[in-house]
């Protein structure tokens, strides 16, 4: 049995669309993250304890991201 969405987003961006899915089974509430390209899906699953990590990570590549973009700024 394939468990249900709880509350589905979707990213696009360039030719992917993104889906991040919140999902719960017998294990508690986890995120299925898939990629969508060229007809092509992949997904990783991401349990709900790993969350707060992963929201810290994308933060601190979103800082960098922005620092080394206004760096490059005439």
């Amino acid at each position: 049995m394939v468990d249900p969405e709880i509350q589905t987003e979707s990213i696009k961006t360039q030719n992917k669309t993104f889906l991040v899915d919140l999902k719960k089974n017998h294990n508690g509430f986890y995120l299925k993250i898939s990629e969508w390209s060229n007809s092509k899906k992949s997904s990783v699953f991401l349990p709900a304890e790993g969350i707060n990590r992963m929201i810290e990570i994308l933060e601190e590549y979103k800082n960098r991201i922005e620092v080394e973009s206004d760096s490059g700024k005439s």
